[in-house]
């Protein structure tokens, strides 16, 4: 982290005031010159410690302490705590400020930073709660401005492959938190092209932007939850079954019980049609909680097709490549110039008899070009080479993000924004060339060329433009 050149310029940010005195939430803390004091991040932080009980061991790690103050008031809380930064002053200023507020803090020197993880800062694999401020400021919005590496390090992503890439992978790898733990992050949304949840989901995490703070700029910042999706079920795999769907929906399974299959010899999709098997593509499905049977509809339906899209883009290029259209298909292109093709998609399915009640969700991709029907499309034409089992990881991680309860202060479900730019808008309607405005529970509002507006709920009476005739 430290150059030669950077040292003059280091003794200079150490020098150029004196130890500040900041009191936070009934705290008083001292806060030497490059060490992050608390602001309006530490509080939304703490908005969310402030509601979780402690569980488990009890055990905590904050990465990236600053002046303590989060891990002062988790002790208070009744956790365990273990601390870090890789600020030498930083690491003494939790030791000391805990020390002035009479709780037990375990500090060290390492975290996340620069260069790479450092686990060797944490006992790995054994922490319930894992808490992380983390620089969430790109480098090139820093520009000129001068800033001591110390300071630099404590607020700007200067990782070349992102610090919450690395936060993801280290975490992935069981190197943090016990996989029935969670980790909370302040992040922005975005990290360059990506959002942040595809980020993690990519690696097979779960999360969830539980917390949001707006500035009067209209810039934000989200805490967003992390955790290893669904470890208390089984996942269940079979080399034939008739449909994934139909099995989880008969038979004695939990919610968040997942299947998957080589060969599906009776898939259906909607209307009840004939789901195309190929032995290379992806077959799955997940048992739901049944009180989410009320609020699965249509653009449900629709809004995991879209977090689906999203967790597949591997690089900026699929950002084009990639397209969902409603009520449930995903679709890809290799070029602008070529027509839409559905390469997968989406069926909610429930069963209900007396007061049994089961809902399902199931998914299909194709993941290969072999045995393709025309109009049919696959990743692997976008250069996305992943197994059934890589590629459930990402999936198991997206349904989790959507579905799964984690805690019960972590309330489940989305709010279901879907993107103008990610879905097929353009049709023919009553021989009307159309243009898709407005998406709600059961159907959807078209708009011609007039200004007439017609609200639809089939599908099938739509011909959809620049899609390749299914």
């Amino acid at each position: 982290m430290f150059q030669p050149e950077n040292a003059q310029n280091e003794i200079q940010f150490l020098n150029r005031n004196d130890v500040k005195v900041q009191t936070w939430n009934s705290f008083k803390l001292q806060i030497p010159p490059t060490v992050y004091p608390p602001r309006e991040d530490t509080d939304l932080l703490n908005k969310v410690l402030k509601t979780i009980s402690p569980f488990g061991m009890k055990n905590l790690l904050e990465i990236g302490s600053g002046s303590g103050a989060l891990s002062i008031n988790a002790a208070t809380l009744g956790w365990n705590v273990d601390a870090c930064d890789i600020n030498p002053f930083a690491v003494a200023a939790t030791r000391h400020n805990a020390a002035e507020a009479g709780v037990e803090v375990s500090v060290s020197e390492g975290g996340i930073g620069p260069q790479d993880e450092q686990s060797s800062a944490w006992q790995p694999g054994t922490y319930d709660v894992v808490l992380w401020n983390m620089p969430y400021i790109p480098a090139d919005e820093i520009g000129d401005q001068l800033l001591g590496p110390l300071e630099e390090a404590a607020l700007i992503d200067t990782h070349p492959e992102g610090l919450l890439a690395v936060f993801a992978r280290t975490m992935a790898n069981n190197l943090l938190c016990k996989m029935n733990g969670i980790a909370f992050l302040v992040c922005r949304k975005q990290v360059g092209w990506r959002r942040s949840v595809d980020i993690l989901r990519q690696y097979g995490l779960a999360a969830r932007i539980v917390r949001t703070h707006t500035f009067e700029d209209d810039e934000a910042i989200h805490v967003l939850a992390a955790w290893h999706p669904f470890v208390s079920n089984k996942h269940h795999k079979v080399r034939e079954i008739d449909s994934t769907n139909a099995e989880l929906l008969r038979g004695q399974y939990a919610p968040g019980d997942s299947l998957t299959a080589l060969i599906q010899t009776n898939g259906r999709g909607r209307h009840g049609r004939s789901w195309q098997d190929h032995p290379q593509s992806f077959k799955g499905s997940w048992v739901l909680d049944v009180e989410d049977l009320f609020s699965i509809d249509l653009k449900m339906q629709l809004y995991v097709a879209h977090e689906i899209s999203h967790a597949l883009r591997l690089n900026k290029q699929h950002i084009e490549q990639l397209n969902i259209k409603w009520p449930n298909d995903l679709l890809l292109r290799e070029t602008a110039e070529q027509q839409w093709k559905k390469f997968g998609g989406i069926l909610f399915q429930s069963y209900s008899r007396g007061s049994e009640q089961r809902m399902v969700l199931g998914l299909g991709i194709n993941t290969d070009t072999d045995n393709l029907s025309e109009g049919q499309g696959s990743l692997a034409q976008l250069g996305i080479k992943t197994s059934n089992s890589e590629l459930f990881a990402i999936l198991n991680a997206v349904v989790a993000s959507l579905f799964e309860e984690k805690h019960a202060v972590l309330k489940a479900g989305a709010e279901q924004t879907i993107n103008d730019d990610v879905i097929l808008r353009d049709c023919i309607y009553r021989s009307k060339t159309c243009t898709l405005i407005d998406i709600q529970s059961t159907d959807i509002t078209l708009e011609d060329e007039s200004g007439r507006r017609f609200s639809v709920d089939d599908d099938d009476q739509i011909e959809w433009i620049n899609l390749y005739p299914q």
